[in-house]
């Protein structure tokens, strides 16, 4: 999920418009935040450091590469608080996460079975060559 989407996810939670949410990080219009949204810019370093200063319990990890949940606390505040379906979301997100991780091990390892299922047949016929005497072993010098 491309970052632009998941600060949109972030400020559907938090409840909050994109200008306001630009204002929290010191932006004097939303100009920039509705760039990135649109994957018109990207983030630099100092706006993704900033979001995780304004807004301490987000996820560094979830910001940055899409891992985990939004938030690394549950916020004990009322306006911040989470919904239920915002957990619900969190949680139907990683479960997407975690079988793509799934499909890109499985994948890995059939193509990791293959190649050793080459390497053992190379390995055999080698053997076999050897033992008809069709081809002679290099002596070492």
């Amino acid at each position: 999920m491309p970052i632009g989407d998941r600060l949109q996810q972030l400020i559907d939670a938090l409840d909050i418009s994109v200008r306001e949410f630009a204002r929290q990080l010191g932006e004097k219009r939303g100009e920039k935040v509705y760039h990135i949204l649109h994957g018109r810019l990207k983030p630099r370093y100092e706006t993704l450091e900033k979001i995780l200063q304004t807004y301490p319990d987000v996820n560094a990890d979830w910001l940055l590469r899409g891992e985990g949940l939004m938030f690394r606390t549950l916020p004990q505040t009322p306006l911040s608080a989470i919904t239920l379906d915002d957990r619900l979301r969190n949680m139907e997100f990683l479960l997407f996460q975690l079988n793509e991780r799934v499909a890109l091990l499985q994948q890995t390892n059939d193509l990791l079975r293959q190649e050793l299922e080459q390497v053992v047949r190379q390995k055999s016929h080698q053997s076999h060559t050897l033992i008809t005497g069709r081809i002679s072993p290099q002596k070492a010098d």
